[in-house]
């Protein structure tokens, strides 16, 4: 008898444990990544641009990239002077 009480005890703290722990981390992992839709809102993101080079046929160019959109920003590449 006494041994049943002390397993259902111990259970008890056990899954009382696992209800209250598991909502908090599943929340903070929410919270933690930019652009996840917490409770229908979304969070907005900043685009991320990257300024790319190269040299064509001798001289330097520039064009801007959206690593947010994955697309250019400028139409063309721009020599430097």
């Amino acid at each position: 008898m006494i041994k049943r009480k002390k397993i259902s005890i111990i259970l008890g703290i056990i899954i009382m444990n696992c209800i209250c722990i598991l909502p908090v981390s599943a929340s903070e992992k929410a919270l933690a990544s930019p652009g996840i839709e917490i409770n229908n809102i979304i969070e907005p993101r900043v685009d991320v641009i990257v300024t790319k080079y190269r040299v064509y046929k001798g001289v330097k160019q520039y064009r801007r990239w959206n690593e947010t959109k994955g697309e250019w920003v400028d139409p063309y590449w721009i020599d430097i002077r």
